[in-house]
């Protein structure tokens, strides 16, 4: 009896995607060079964790008191601990939200972008691998501000929820990922190539700035911008992250308005937030950055010509 054998069609989507991990691995050890070579800026980014973490310690002790009153028993009564598990997270959010439009801008703007796609490699590869120099340079500020912050600066944290904590930023790091794959389809698919771009904006400096709580709980705005900052990944994550890792507060009692209304524990409304915006942002945000890539090919606008 002849033993079946495989396919060069059934071989070939193994080929494919072996070949876009290769490409992958590439972008990364060459993003990793770039950014190994510039030491003065790996000093001055130290220096600015140390400046960004010190002035909120400063800004919590002016309000030490009032701070831990109006944190509520939800979120203990640490404000530095509370302050830090918003700075580190915002670190993370700020990449995967504002990383992929600055990329696409770059390759555009340096004339490569048609030469990366005229290679046989995924549209999403060149991005990705774009990437790595941001996650090497931002995602490990996530443990340098949780080491200053609690070294020199009276932050304190546990540990016994870490692996729920891991996956709630998992969630948050997929929703925000997805918002910034939105934000990189607008360079092609509306044209927005200079200025600001709205859905950054509108989504990491205003509502996650303003509403989201990374600096005072959601609970001191009033109800309504309560019920807007329910729209955005942000505040589910601050909330999952502080009731796990924050000292003395709570897994129970509803902080959010949604967290109110559902009959779930508030850590369940959080992940299941989190989780339902992923599955829809992160396709939604693939496939309008896909659209708007296959529109400046039609277009010859690939690449701003010199």
């Amino acid at each position: 009896m002849a033993m079946p054998t495989t396919s060069g069609e059934e071989r070939a989507p193994l080929r494919s995607l072996l070949r876009e991990v290769a490409t992958l691995w590439a972008f990364a050890v060459r993003e990793y060079r770039i950014w190994q070579s510039y030491r003065v800026n790996q000093l001055m980014w130290l220096i600015n964790i140390f400046v960004t973490t010190l002035l909120f310690f400063l800004m919590g002790q002016m309000v030490k008191g009032k701070a831990a009153h109006l944190m509520g028993a939800a979120y203990g009564t640490n404000y530095m601990s509370f302050i830090v598990v918003a700075v580190a997270l915002n670190t993370f959010l700020f990449t995967n939200l504002s990383d992929p439009y600055t990329r696409i801008a770059r390759s555009y703007f340096n004339g490569t972008m048609d030469l990366l796609l005229l290679s046989p490699m995924s549209v999403y590869t060149p991005l990705l691998g774009f990437m790595t120099k941001s996650i090497l340079d931002d995602y490990p500020r996530l443990f340098i501000v949780g080491a200053f912050g609690m070294l020199l600066f009276g932050a304190a944290f546990r540990f016994q929820h870490l692996l729920l904590a891991i996956g709630f930023t998992v969630l948050v790091l997929a929703s925000a990922f997805g918002i910034g794959m939105i934000s990189a389809s607008s360079f092609y698919l509306l044209n927005i190539k200079r200025g600001t771009e709205p859905v950054r904006f509108l989504v990491q400096q205003l509502l996650a700035t303003l509403l989201a709580g990374s600096y005072y709980p959601v609970t001191v705005l009033p109800r309504p911008l309560q019920w807007v900052a329910c729209l955005i990944p942000h505040t589910y994550a601050f909330d999952a992250l502080r009731r796990l890792m924050d000292p003395g507060a709570r897994l129970s009692g509803a902080v959010l308005p949604l967290q109110q209304v559902l009959p779930w524990s508030p850590l369940a409304v959080d992940g299941a937030m989190l989780g339902a915006m992923s599955l829809v942002l992160v396709p939604l945000g693939l496939h309008l950055y896909g659209r708007g890539i296959e529109k400046a090919r039609r277009n010859g606008t690939l690449t701003r010509w010199q």
